[in-house]
């Protein structure tokens, strides 16, 4: 064990003492052996895949090109699932007009909205994700800071931290230890290593924070060993797939690997026998040495050669050129596109090159139905990333309760005490069909099996208070409208009015001019 600790704390350039002390029987030991996995398949993520290059017998140097097929991959998939990030929603329950749990609703998100910005944290998703991929898992912790007012939500990679679990329920964690080289020395007195530590004990999580040299000695005492006001550890640990009971997780890497050594290794044979053709061997046959010394090969070049007097007679001298045929081009190009494709193939990830769509995109849904089987995978990975995301708000709601000095800066309210639900709403890359969309959508609507309030959030992103006034805008209108119409005469009844009126007057007055006439 001792010896794994060496090569593990070589690596994370972390003194002996530091690991040891926080690991215990058999898990500690196969943590630690499984650190040394993981620090090779970072080196494959930053550097490429080793591969042995064809023997060249010392007359050439081989090529030496790593195709960073893993990495690349790796880097896919992580945009899809987290370039869009999710939408987080605050859920307070409203009954009726209840103003208070409305205000209360606004609050809350409004306290996880702003503490999100102001620790990027899309952007740090987004790298949790490529860690997780890599090093199989990745933790996140919540820190509350009263005397300068913060919330610091973090992600620590697999190197940076272990844990243990309870006995009987492998989901909840009692104890959590990030440990990582805050100033990095070759002298170890100056190196300084930073180490949090969260544990349960008594109900409560309780803190330890400190500042180490390169040797385990302790330099500075940040936060002291003390209890928490939680009564479970602000933090938790994001598994990459593994099966059930696994708390170590897999790695996209280990399934990349191989490929992309033997991708290399062919591409880099392929690219040596290019190499060998465009400097082809000139061979000589019965001619004599002395006109065939420092012939030159640039263009236009005049070779004055003879034949070799010692030759038999009869004989003349001949000089040639061995050429590469290069007939295996077909061949390798079939093996690599194969090798490429089984890469894609192991994590789900469509080939959308030119050469390989060839024009068959025209819609949404085709590119949909394209990405279907990465869709999938990416639903697969948010049964763990989207429970674990919906825990930091809980923790960011229920610290800024524990600790209200440290949401000051976030919401000028008091965070209100209600009961209240997360949700996280994934989003994927992908265009959308939505004038078809909205018209089937707006079908439903008339067929009264879709809400317009639901249309409205749908496509105009609406909150239920800003869709509940604009229905209600819709109602008025309506109303105006409806009583302009049943007050208005019908077309024409004024002017049909006036006529008659006027063809009444002209024959009262003909009558009264009558009767005067008679008079």
């Amino acid at each position: 064990m001792a010896e794994n600790v060496d090569i593990v704390a070589n690596a994370l350039r972390v003194p002996f003492s530091l690991i040891s002390m926080e690991l215990e029987g058999l898990y500690g030991s196969q943590l630690l052996a499984e650190m040394q996995e993981i620090i090779g398949y970072y080196r494959v993520y930053e550097r490429g895949a080793d591969f042995k290059t064809e023997g060249s017998k010392g007359d050439y140097i081989p090529s030496d090109l790593r195709f960073k097929q893993a990495s690349t991959l790796v880097n896919k998939e992580a945009r899809f699932l987290f370039s869009r990030s999710p939408d987080l929603w605050v859920d307070v329950p409203v009954e009726g007009n209840d103003e208070a749990a409305k205000e209360a609703n606004t609050i809350l998100q409004n306290l996880v909205d702003r503490v999100m910005e102001k620790n990027h944290f899309k952007s740090k998703l987004l790298k949790a994700a490529k860690d997780c991929f890599i090093g199989k898992r990745v933790a996140y912790f919540v820190n509350f800071n009263e005397e300068k007012q913060t919330i610091k939500v973090d992600f620590i990679p697999s190197l940076e931290f272990v844990y243990e679990t309870d006995e009987d329920d492998t989901d909840t964690i009692t104890k959590i230890v990030a440990f990582y080289t805050v100033v990095d020395n070759q002298v170890k007195t100056d190196q300084r290593i930073y180490k949090k530590k969260y544990w349960m004990e008594n109900g409560y999580c309780h803190i330890e924070e400190a500042i180490y040299d390169g040797h385990g000695t302790l330099v500075e005492e940040i936060t002291p060993a003390r209890a928490t006001k939680f009564t479970y550890i602000p933090a938790g640990v994001i598994v990459n797939d593994g099966l059930t009971g696994d708390l170590l997780g897999e790695s996209e890497i280990a399934s990349l690997e191989n490929f992309e050594g033997w991708f290399s290794r062919l591409s880099n044979a392929d690219m040596d026998a290019e190499r060998q053709g465009m400097n082809p061997v000139r061979w000589a046959r019965d001619m004599n040495p002395e006109s065939t010394k420092n012939l030159s090969i640039a263009a236009g070049s005049f070779w004055d050669l003879q034949t070799d007097q010692n030759s038999a007679d009869g004989v003349t001298g001949e000089v040639g050129v061995l050429e590469t045929s290069m007939n295996y081009t077909n061949a390798i190009t079939s093996t690599l596109n194969r090798i490429k494709s089984s890469m894609y193939d192991s994590i789900d990830m469509p080939d959308v090159s030119p050469e390989a769509l060839k024009g068959v995109v025209s819609s949404g849904k085709t590119l949909k139905a394209i990405y279907w089987g990465l869709i999938v995978r990416c639903d697969e990975k948010m049964l763990a990333w989207r429970p674990a995301i919906e825990n930091i708000m809980r923790i960011i709601i229920e610290g800024s309760k524990l600790y209200p000095g440290s949401a000051v800066r976030y919401v000028q309210e008091p965070v209100p005490d209600v009961e209240f639900d997360v949700r996280v709403e994934n989003q994927y890359p992908l265009p959308e069909d939505e004038t078809e969309e909205k018209t089937i959508d707006l079908a439903e609507v008339a067929g009264q099996t879709m809400s317009r309030k639901a249309y409205m959030k749908k496509w105009r992103n609406l909150n239920d208070e800003e869709a509940d006034a604009e229905l209600e805008q819709i109602a008025r209108e309506r109303e105006l409208l409806e009583d302009s119409f049943s007050t208005a005469p019908p077309t024409g009844q004024f002017g049909q009015q006036d006529e008659g009126q006027e063809d009444e007057g002209d024959e009262g007055g003909e009558e009264s001019g009558d009767t005067g006439e008679e008079t």
